[in-house]
């Protein structure tokens, strides 16, 4: 009942606003026990939650004076997550129906937390509507590359990716940008989490062509897309931000688009922003 409450909230209060969702509005509904369902299960579910918040909750506190909530509604069976904001109360959905979705894995999950995070922290571009949340590819980009990075740091990533299938591309590109054996890991996993994340979007979406690290989206943009990109993009943009060098630690900033991240102007070769979705000044 909270959530709903929330909901309408953010069409009834100018002071409250709700986000656009993580992917595009659908249709698709994923009980608890449904034979469309993955693996993931409640408890999992909830204990990445409960995780995130606590890693994070501090982190916006101290440093935004502002109180994160990550609401938990695994009974929902709606396949979608949210980014709310009321003032300084950060909220973050993620719907039990996502997280049942049979792509989604508990990395994969993770980063749809981040990715909602990055909608409050992921800096410039802005929507025009929202004017706090950042857009969905901005989103995407500090999903992997400030959220992710500083989430997993600690964690032994090597023994975390050992027994997964990495493609050769993924293994290759992060040997280039990392140079220690468990950031090149971090950089693998995040890669993976990302390829979780783009394979649901493509079923979302009902397109026939599954996303590859290997065959990068080659439409380029006149102007920013504020809106969600299509899954091949999404997973472009997930990559890059892994394999982009630029600590995690620097944050983007909400006007200078060069601030924090792997830009052209800054000397970078690699690790951009696609010009799939995102146009540089």
């Amino acid at each position: 009942m909270k959530k709903i409450y929330l909901l309408i909230l953010c069409f009834a209060l100018s002071s409250f606003a709700c986000d656009d969702g993580f992917v595009k509005n659908n249709y698709l509904q994923i009980p608890p026990n449904s034979l469309l369902a993955g693996d993931m299960t409640e408890a999992q579910y909830k204990s990445t939650l409960k995780s995130f918040e606590k890693f994070f909750a501090p982190v916006v506190d101290s440093e935004h004076r502002a109180e994160l909530q990550i609401i938990i509604s695994w009974s929902s069976n709606t396949v979608n997550a949210y980014a709310e904001r009321d003032d300084d109360n950060w909220l973050i959905t993620v719907y039990g129906g996502l997280a049942r979705h049979k792509a989604i894995t508990v990395d994969g999950l993770n980063l749809v937390l981040c990715h909602e995070l990055g909608h409050h922290l992921g800096g410039y571009p802005k929507k025009s509507t929202n004017r706090w949340s950042s857009a969905e590819g901005q989103a995407d980009y500090y999903g992997t590359m400030k959220c992710l990075r500083r989430l997993w740091e600690k964690d032994n990533n090597t023994t975390v990716v050992r027994n997964l299938q990495i493609p050769d591309l993924v293994k290759k590109e992060c040997a280039k940008s990392f140079s220690q054996e468990n950031d090149q890991a971090l950089c693998m996993r995040m890669s993976l989490a990302g390829k979780s994340v783009a394979l649901m979007i493509q079923d979302l979406d009902h397109d026939s062509i599954e996303p590859k690290f290997e065959t990068p989206d080659d439409l380029v943009v006149r102007s920013i897309n504020y809106m969600h990109p299509y899954a091949q993009c999404r997973l472009d943009t997930f990559f890059n931000g892994a394999i982009c060098t630029v600590s995690e630690k620097l944050e983007f900033d909400n006007d200078d688009e060069k601030t924090g991240s792997c830009h052209a102007k800054n000397g970078d070769i690699k690790g951009l922003r696609p010009r799939c979705w995102f146009a540089p000044r």
